[in-house]
């Protein structure tokens, strides 16, 4: 069975949730601890707070109807994997550490008897409780707490715990999926909510994409190699020699797009196989701002944190990359800022993060901007992205993809299509242009005035009535959409994208030269 709760869910639920962590004798325990300077530490609020949000998530979960039959063993781990997660989002090491020892499965034998929220909730508090308040007055001074940061370990130690024990306790293995608005539950499994997301990629399969056969054959077998990866055995029993792949193509040639239909066939293949998976795309604002401030630290962060030690396989898209390194030939550099990008190089030609066949990157840049030298430490054999190259390409783009349904509307021959096609290729057009051709196409077909009764009417009726009044465009009028383009648009597409690469440089460049001026040593006023 599946589930998923929403924040607004969780909101509901803030209220109890906090009186019961109220209540529990926890804040207490933790004031008693470190007091600060007025009676508690701004530490010890965090904590309680991530107990409380954590309450509150299990507590909507436990109300759901459909997973009643889960079992209170099951709610109250919900409840000890989201407070580790939340305790360890406010600092310290990555993995929950603390008093040594476990707890004993015996002990919780009485939670699945407790069948409401009110006896599971407060018996797992008063538990946790006892076990702060142990370490709190233990005998040993070495062991006993009393610092606030002491207590924030010692209590992701608890919730780690509590959570390894109730897994022992319930069914060996239970068929549930709950979504969580921080994490996703697949029986006992758990991954960070991100797992398999695609919110930053654009809505495209492979299927859409049209040329670019030898760049869609390697990075779909680079992304079913690292699919492969063995999570029990932390190995991949391929040896993905080569993680990274680099593609060199001009603007419009669809090396995006088709970066993004990769992406999704690695999400679809992994989910369908259950492993965790996430893809990561970097953008500019991922490595600009940190050009002048921190440098590479903060793109060194993404890769070591989202990428190599993610608990799950990673597919990493970064576009444009050339423009990331177009300062480098210029004049006056500091030997800092060169090791800044060397550092960066590392990240892409493999010799900066593990070689475990775990994640991938696919970058790509356009072919005008890149000099040799930068070439080759990127790959040593750069693919070539030429998108849309054929009469049958740009038909098949035309028809099959970009105007797909539209057909009740497109009364053109097959061989008219082949002159619209070869137009497309004689012209050098990309696919980018196709698209902002069909566009108009679409435009020129809804346009009709609606009668009155049409904005009071559904969603489904409104479909039917624009179909029903939805004019025709033939061969002729593509084709003076081709001119318009050819004659304006596409020179002014050039342009724009000549305008937009220059930006992004003159913007390192001035970061960079800020950079410098704040470095220089003060010069002292002449008197």
């Amino acid at each position: 069975m599946n589930a998923e709760i929403n924040e607004k869910e969780v909101a509901r639920e803030m209220a109890e949730a906090r009186a019961r962590v109220r209540i529990s004798g926890i804040p207490a325990i933790l004031a008693h601890i470190d007091a600060g300077s007025f009676g508690t530490t701004p530490l010890n609020l965090e904590m309680l707070n991530a107990l409380v949000q954590a309450l509150a998530t299990a507590s909507a979960v436990m109300r759901l109807p459909r997973l009643e039959k889960a079992g209170p063993v099951y709610f109250a781990y919900i409840f000890a994997a989201e407070a580790v997660d939340r305790l360890l989002s406010i600092g310290g090491p990555e993995k929950p550490e603390g008093p040594e020892g476990s707890l004993r499965p015996d002990q919780y034998r009485d939670i699945p008897n407790l069948k409401t929220a009110e006896g599971l909730f407060s018996a797992v508090l008063r538990d946790c409780k006892g076990f702060l308040k142990y370490y709190g007055e233990h005998p040993d001074s070495q062991k006993r707490l009393s610092r606030d940061t002491e207590t924030l370990t010692c209590l992701r130690s608890y919730c780690h715990l509590l959570a390894q024990t109730l897994k022992k306790v319930g069914a060996e293995k239970i068929e549930i999926k709950v979504k969580t608005p921080r994490q996703h539950y697949n029986g006992w499994a758990v991954s960070p909510s991100e797992i398999g997301e695609t919110n930053n990629l654009m809505p495209i399969s492979l299927d859409d994409i049209v040329g670019n056969e030898e760049y869609m054959r390697a990075a779909k077998r680079l992304a079913r190699d690292v699919a492969g990866f063995d999570m029990k055995a932390d190995k991949n029993p391929k040896m993905v020699r080569n993680q990274i792949l680099f593609v060199l193509g001009s603007p419009g040639c669809g090396k995006t797009v088709t970066a993004h239909a990769i992406m999704h066939y690695f999400l679809g293949l992994c989910e369908k196989h259950e492993l965790p998976a996430k893809t990561r795309i970097i953008r500019r604002t991922d490595w600009a701002s940190s050009y002048q401030n921190q440098s590479a630290n903060r793109l060194l962060e993404i890769f070591r944190d989202e990428v190599f030690n993610a608990p799950a396989v990673v597919g990493v898209y970064w576009a444009d990359i050339d423009t990331a390194f177009s300062a480098r030939g210029g004049t006056g550099l500091r030997q800092e800022e060169k090791s800044n990008l060397g550092t960066l190089f590392g990240i892409l030609d493999g010799t900066v993060g593990p070689k475990n066949g775990k994640w991938f990157l696919i970058c790509d840049a356009n072919t005008m901007h890149m000099d040799e030298a930068m070439i080759s430490r990127l790959a040593q054999t750069p693919l070539q992205a030429f998108g849309p190259t054929t009469t049958e390409h740009f038909v098949s783009l035309f028809k099959d993809i970009k105007l797909r349904g539209k057909d009740p509307w497109l009364p053109i021959s097959d061989g008219e299509w082949k002159k619209i096609g070869k137009r497309c290729v004689d012209e050098g057009l990309s696919g980018r242009s196709v698209d902002a051709i069909t566009g108009r196409v679409l435009t020129a077909m809804e346009d009709f005035e609606e009668p009155d009764e049409y904005f009071s009417l559904p969603f489904a009726e409104k479909q039917k009535m624009i179909a029903e009044l939805s004019v025709k465009v033939d061969e002729k009028m593509i084709q003076d959409f081709l001119t318009d383009h050819i004659k304006f648009e596409k020179a002014a597409q050039e342009k724009s994208e000549e305008e937009r690469f220059n930006r992004r440089v003159e913007e390192i460049r001035l970061h960079l030269s800020a950079q410098r001026a704040a470095l220089k040593p003060e010069v002292e006023p002449h008197a």
